[in-house]
């Protein structure tokens, strides 16, 4: 009879460490849902802009991205011919509505080390 209680529990242990193995892989599942990666930086894209080949940048990246490459600008990512023109910004929730392309030169760069 002992044995069969401590199976029974040992089986409820298993199965509730489980739950919450699934339960972390769902949360973190979801951080990396909650926004979306720069193909650059491979962090949560901030003013996200999306290329016509399809691929989802910085904006910050991206255009220090085409400011070094001024006479042919190709996606970092497949090589396609981009300008900054054709990036179309990608509005969200609680976000800037403002288009990044047309801020003023200042670039905000969110993943650099402050080195003071």
């Amino acid at each position: 009879m002992a044995s069969t209680e401590r199976s029974s529990t040992e089986s409820n242990n298993a199965s509730s460490s489980s739950d919450r193995n699934d339960e972390k892989k769902t949360s973190s599942n979801n951080d990396k849902e909650s926004g979306f990666e720069c193909n650059i930086c491979l962090e949560t894209a901030h003013n996200a802009v999306l290329s016509l080949c399809g691929h989802l940048f910085c904006w910050p990246c991206i255009h220090q991205w085409l400011e070094t490459r001024i006479h042919n600008p190709t996606c970092p990512v497949c090589k396609s011919s981009i300008s900054r023109e054709k990036l179309i910004p990608i509005y969200g929730r609680n976000a800037p509505q403002t288009d990044p392309r047309f801020l003023s030169n200042a670039v905000y760069f969110p993943h650099e080390i402050n080195t003071v």
